[in-house]
């Protein structure tokens, strides 16, 4: 009960700003409804005098049908117009919110979701939800209305029937609750299993190079159709149960139709009610045990809103990142690590009494074998995760400090591995690292790290557009494009990740050199294997067992790494 309460205060919470729009779609259904009991109404008059040879009551009430047939169309078409604006609207507003909440979350709390569940709850998820709340619950509360007046004009001409008709609607309602509960756990792993199947095809789209270096192409086709029945199973499963709640209530309806039927016919014959009046008991009686039974439909419908519902507001409990004090604008910076322990969840820690100084200005090489933590430390500085323990801190020549927070990331300018160009001109992706960039500041950018030559050459220059992961460029322009992108941040820290590994070695000692003319300085960590890039350095780190190690001028290096 308590998450159901948590469920609709959530919901009114996504409804609070469209509430005006919400209202008037109820108000122009419920009027849809209570005309549909007015031309009941309408056409027993009609039927009445048309039968009885009073010319003048059946085209008044034919000229009266008449205009309410317009009214309503007019409505309907407001109704629908209304509708389909404020579902988009909605359903945008709850994936801005949730997109908020994703990048804003701190980094270790949004890594348990893989991407493609995210774009599922995002797309799928939210949309069910918002067109159960705009349609379903408008409708559910116009069918209300038209029960109501129904049967309280049903009573007026036949209490037996009305009574008759409320009696087997809850009937219909008890079956739907006891299917609605099935169909809510299967929509969930539906929804689950949609997220898996979109999660593969993302990542295969994304590395289709490794896929068809290593020959992998029948294998990954029998493993999504290994995922898409699976995800079939599912459908199918809610298909029937559906299927058949549908046909129970259908025969439920049926019997109390034909129930009607005999009994309007029955007063027929014994002349008890005219034509008009069993034409009006018939539509009565369906407008009042009708909503039974659409209610009957939409309750599932509502059960797996609320299912996506919960599946969004999961994003509520992921942890946000706290800003810290504001970072302060400083031309030169550097790097304090002071006794810092990591571990990831319970594992033994990649990080123990890890201490440190980079100095402001300074470049230095930090070196060790896979997996001994330097992209760990890379995370920590930019805040993406917490220590353990220890203290991290970026300084200044003057001896003035700040503890690392999120907001010290516009002091740090980041290359990471790996190609991380967007889709769009290379224009576009240089403004990632300044929106407010000059051209001649992009030429300058692009000149340091040997990269202008080629890019003056393309079809329409820096306003050449590139596909998904720089497609259109090799690693190494790709990369150097990326380098370019840091450097017009003009960030007082710089952090290259293997971000050299595709240069050749001539062109690395260029763009590395370009680096060290800046200015003012900026600080550089180097993350690299090469020889060379170690050459450019003023210092070698060598992370090793959790802890730094500082270097000499002997190096030892990997048989395969080149000699210096």
């Amino acid at each position: 009960m308590k998450g159901f309460f948590n469920i609709v205060r959530w919901i009114a919470g996504q409804l609070g700003p469209f509430i005006l729009s919400f209202i008037l779609i109820i108000i122009l259904g419920a009027v849809l409804s209570l005309s549909d009991v007015g031309i009941a109404l309408i056409s027993k008059r009609l039927i009445d005098g048309a039968v009885s040879g009073d010319i003048s009551m059946a085209f008044k009430a034919g000229l009266i049908f008449a205009l309410v047939i317009i009214g309503q169309i007019v409505l309907q078409s407001i109704l629908s117009v209304s509708s389909v604006k404020l579902e988009e609207v909605m359903s945008n507003s709850i994936r801005r919110k949730v997109f908020s909440k994703i990048i804003k979350s701190q980094w270790m709390s949004l890594s348990k979701y893989h991407s493609g569940d995210l774009l599922t709850r995002m797309t799928r998820d939210v949309g069910i939800f918002s067109n159960a709340i705009v349609n379903t619950v408008p409708d559910m509360v116009s069918l209300g209305v038209q029960l109501v007046a129904a049967f309280i004009v049903l009573m007026f001409y036949e209490p037996m029937l009305a009574i008759l008709a409320v009696v087997l609607g809850p009937i219909i309602l008890l079956i739907s609750r006891v299917f609605g509960r099935k169909i809510k756990k299967v929509h969930i792993r539906m929804q689950e299993t949609e997220g898996e199947y979109r999660s593969f095809i993302q990542e295969i789209v994304q590395n289709l190079t490794v896929i068809k270096a290593f020959s992998l192409e029948n294998r990954n086709l029998l493993k999504i159709n290994m995922l898409h029945n699976e995800n079939l199973v599912w459908v199918r499963k809610r298909s029937r149960i559906s299927a058949l709640t549908n046909s129970v209530l259908s025969l439920g309806y049926w019997i109390g139709y034909f129930i009607a039927f005999g009994f309007g016919a029955f007063r027929l014959y014994q002349g008890r009610a005219t034509f008009g009046t069993f034409t009006a008991f018939l539509q009565l009686f369906g407008q009042v045990q009708g909503p039974f039974e659409e209610l009957a439909y939409k309750i599932p419908q509502l059960i797996s809103a609320g299912a996506c519902a919960e599946r969004i507001m999961e994003f509520e409990e992921l942890d946000m990142e706290d800003e810290g004090k504001y970072a302060p604008s400083w031309e030169n910076a550097g790097v304090l690590f002071e006794n810092v322990m990591f571990k990831y969840d319970s594992k033994k820690p990649v990080l123990e009494s890890t201490s440190f100084e980079i100095y402001p200005g300074e470049i230095a090489a930090l070196i060790g074998t896979s997996g001994e933590g330097k992209t760990t430390i890379v995370r920590l500085l930019l805040s993406l995760i917490k220590t353990e323990a220890g203290k991290i801190s970026i300084i200044n020549k003057k001896g003035e400090s700040i503890e690392c927070s999120p907001s010290c990331r516009s002091m740090i300018s980041y290359v990471p591995q790996g190609n991380t160009l967007f889709s769009g001109t290379i224009r576009d992706n240089l403004y990632f690292g300044n929106p407010d960039a000059t051209d001649e500041e992009l030429k300058k950018a692009l000149g340091d790290v040997c990269a202008w030559e080629f890019t003056r050459e393309l079809t329409s220059g820096i306003d050449t557009e590139i596909g998904e992961k720089g497609i259109g460029l090799s690693e190494g322009q790709a990369q150097r494009i990326a380098i370019a992108r840091a450097l017009l941040r003009k960030s007082p820290i710089l952090i290259f990740d293997e971000a050299t590994s595709a240069l050749d070695v001539d062109t690395e000692i260029k763009v590395l050199r370009a680096i060290k003319c800046l200015k003012p300085q900026p600080t550089c960590i180097i993350i690299t294997h090469r020889a060379s890039a170690m050459k450019m350095c003023n210092r070698v780190l060598k992370l090793e067992d959790g802890r730094i190690f500082e270097c000499g001028e002997k190096i030892i290096l990997n048989p395969r790494s080149e000699a210096i």
